[in-house]
This record gives structure tokens, C-alpha cells and sequence, in this order.
């Protein structure tokens, strides 16, 4: 590949926002060679020059299930995508990474399936380094027996089955997921059913996956869950709903990450007619997502990891956009700029040991290109120009995709 030089008005470099350009980005096979300010004109006609009003490290979806089209309302039709076959499964998560991709996202953690879509995929993008994406996954999450999750979650019974599964899943995971909770009664505005394992046997699923080198991560929402997965040490909570601050203290002193996932309760509350809520449940879906947008503020404030993640392909939460809209949750409840996009760029790739994507001479050109600045208006955020991922891929005609 030959040089590419990539020139730009202002650029955030995954920790620092520098707005006092021309800036001058050179890459050269693939690696960023260097980064100047108001450097001379490049007269070498070798050199192709791309021009962007603004560079950034590209983006991390932190948590989204890529079999499932977040898009699809309807219920039937959900309901009979989790018995298509695998070839269909597969298909539609390969489309959910190009829906990704076309938003700026360089990297996606799935959230699990039972199936083995997402360690399918995922060896087909390890299979083939010129990805314009990267896929983490845990293939099967785990989860009490008869418990919620069964459409990502491999079933355990007592402390034995626990090690055992741990180990066998182990191998085609890149981290591991857990079921520690059930999922949130909206019409009562509180938990269903209780935590799905006991303080004992989570330490013992956490101890299990560190033993084997997993990272671990909870869905878990509900203070009593919440307690148990940091006392047990998991390494990241998926949702967190009904947050206090004395959780969101321990998650800081042990630095516990928080992927917040504000997206499929916030598509309860703007489209309430699609599931039948009545005002009453509105109020409280409204209240869950305040409570949601105090914690949030707290945990930026009191220095918790906040993983940007959209849980997309849940009802309504459509790949790609609405991690988009993630970073917009995260402004509203107080996130400065700064705070969202170090949330979505290099949090997650240092918590997780990826590559870094930051911009900076020495790492790997892993870029999008914006129209505008988000530090001007966060709108921008939603307008890529494209990504320069191994080479330039510009979004003027269509977006690339995995090129698998």
C-alpha cells in the first residue's frame, strides 16, 4: 500500500480533542506514520491526500446481538427468526456487521447466542485480517436452568456444571457472558424473578473465566444482582438498570466498566403503543431511565468505566444507528463530549486488551472521517465520511462491508 496522507481541520486522538489544525495525518501501509500540525504542502503526486473536516478513532459497540435484526417489530416474526436456520442466522449477522460498519464502527462486542452465529462469524473475520471490523464474542453466555436467556445462554445447575461449562466454552471465547439477573417488568417498574445465581457461584464463574484468561461480563440489573456482581468481581455489568451510588463506588474502586444500554428501555417509553403501555407504565419507564441518567452522571463523575453499547437487535434497537444514539443517552445524562467518545473509541479497546485505534504515530490506522466536528454539534457523530481501516474506504457511493 502506498502513502496516504490525511488531512483534517481538527481530530480527537482517543483521550484529547485538538481543534487548532490544519492537521496532517500520514499513513503508510496501514500504519499511522505520524501526526503534525500546519506541516508544508506535500509536492510527491505518490502521495494521495484525503480530506476531512474531522478524525477520530473508530467507534466500539460494546454490546448488540448480531443474529437478531433489532429493526423487525414484528413479534411473530422475531419469534420465528430464533428456529430459521443457521444459514439464515448467519446472514442477517453478517448484515448487522455491514450496519455497523456504514455507522463507523471498527469494532463490535457481541452479547451471545446459543446458536454459535457469533463464533461463526467471528472466525470468518479472524480468517480474513483485512476486515474493515473486528468481532469479540463469547459464543454461549450461561445461565441457571430454566432462567431467562435461553435464546444466548447455555443452562448450568450447581458449581460442577458451572466449571465444566466454563471450560468447555471457554476455547471460542473472547469473553465470558453471564447471566447473573432476569430482565425488567416494565408495567411494575421492577425486576422479574430474582438473581439467577448466588454470590458463591458467581465468584466461582468469575475465578473459572480468569483462571482460563476470560474477561467476564453480566447482564444484570436490580440492586440486589448489582451487589453480587461486584462483590463477586465481574469485570463488566451489561445494563445496570436501578444503579445506587454506593454500587457505582465499589465498580469505581475495583473499576468495574458499566455498559448502560439505555436503547431498548428508552424504545419502550417513546413507542409505548407497539407493547399496549398505558400512561401508568410510561411513568414508570420514565422514572427507570432518569434514575438511569443520575447514575450515569455519577459514575462519568466519580471515574466508573462507561462502556458506550446499545444491546441492538433487541425490539426496536437497530444495528449500527443506535449506538449512535447511545452516545447521545450518555450527553444528555451529563457526559461532556470528551467523556461519550472515549466511552465509544479507546475505553473499551484498553479494558478489553484490543489495539489501540488512538491517533496517534505508531498504531494502526483504524479512522473514520466525519463531516463535521462533534465537539461543534454532537449531530456529526451521525455522518461519516467514511473509515481508513487497512486502507480508505469512503462512504460516498455505499458503505464497505466485510468483505468476506
Amino acid at each position: 500500500m502506498g502513502a496516504k496522507l490525511i488531512t483534517t481541520d481538527a481530530y480527537f486522538d482517543g483521550a484529547a480533542h485538538h481543534s487548532e489544525g490544519p492537521y496532517r495525518i500520514r499513513v503508510s501501509d496501514g500504519m499511522i506514520e505520524e501526526v503534525t500540525r500546519n506541516s508544508p504542502d506535500i509536492d510527491d503526486p505518490s502521495v494521495e491526500v484525503i480530506h476531512s473536516p474531522f478524525v477520530m478513532p473508530g467507534l466500539v459497540e460494546g454490546h448488540c446481538h448480531l443474529f437478531l435484526e433489532g429493526g423487525e417489530l414484528n413479534f411473530q416474526k422475531r419469534k420465528a427468526h430464533l428456529k430459521s436456520p443457521f444459514v439464515e442466522m448467519l446472514d442477517q449477522a453478517r448484515t448487522s456487521m455491514d450496519q455497523n460498519i456504514k455507522s463507523g464502527i471498527t469494532l463490535i462486542r457481541d452479547a451471545g447466542d446459543i446458536h454459535g452465529v457469533n463464533t461463526r462469524l467471528k472466525q470468518e473475520i479472524d480468517d480474513h485480517p483485512q476486515s474493515v471490523a473486528d468481532l469479540l464474542s463469547p459464543g454461549v453466555a450461561i445461565r441457571k436452568a430454566g432462567r431467562y436467556g435461553s435464546f444466548m445462554g447455555r443452562e448450568v445447575t450447581d458449581i460442577d456444571s458451572i466449571v465444566q461449562t466454563v471450560r468447555e466454552v471457554a476455547p471460542t471465547a473472547s469473553q465470558l457472558k453471564v447471566l447473573l439477573t432476569g430482565i425488567i417488568d416494565f408495567e411494575k417498574g421492577t425486576m422479574k424473578g430474582g438473581n439467577q445465581f448466588t454470590l458463591e457461584e458467581t465468584r466461582v464463574i468469575v475465578d473459572t473465566a480468569k483462571d482460563l484468561g476470560l474477561l467476564t461480563y453480566a447482564h444484570c440489573s436490580g440492586e440486589d444482582g448489582l451487589l453480587i456482581a461486584v462483590e463477586a468481581g465481574i469485570d463488566s455489568i451489561e445494563h445496570g438498570f436501578f444503579m445506587t451510588r454506593d454500587i457505582l463506588q465499589t465498580m469505581a474502586d475495583k473499576q468495574i466498566a458499566w455498559v448502560p444500554t439505555y436503547s431498548p428501555v428508552d424504545l419502550q417509553l417513546q413507542r409505548p403503543e407497539l407493547a399496549g403501555w398505558n400512561p401508568e407504565t410510561c411513568d414508570r419507564l420514565r422514572t427507570i431511565l432518569e434514575n438511569h441518567d443520575i447514575h450515569i452522571a455519577l459514575a462519568y463523575e466519580m471515574g466508573v468505566p462507561v462502556v458506550a453499547g446499545s444491546d441492538a437487535g433487541s425490539y426496536g434497537v437497530v444495528h449500527g444507528q443506535s449506538l449512535i444514539d447511545e452516545l447521545f443517552h450518555l450527553h444528555s445524562a451529563g457526559g461532556s463530549v470528551t467523556d461519550v467518545l472515549v466511552s465509544a473509541t479507546s475505553l473499551p479497546r484498553r479494558l478489553w486488551d484490543c489495539p489501540s485505534a488512538d491517533v496517534v504515530a505508531g498504531n494502526q490506522a483504524n479512522l473514520i472521517l466525519l463531516e463535521g466536528s462533534p465537539f461543534e454539534d454532537l449531530e456529526n457523530i451521525r455522518h461519516p465520511l467514511g473509515i481508513f481501516r487497512h486502507t480508505w474506504h469512503p462512504f460516498q457511493t455505499e458503505a464497505p462491508t466485510l468483505n468476506l
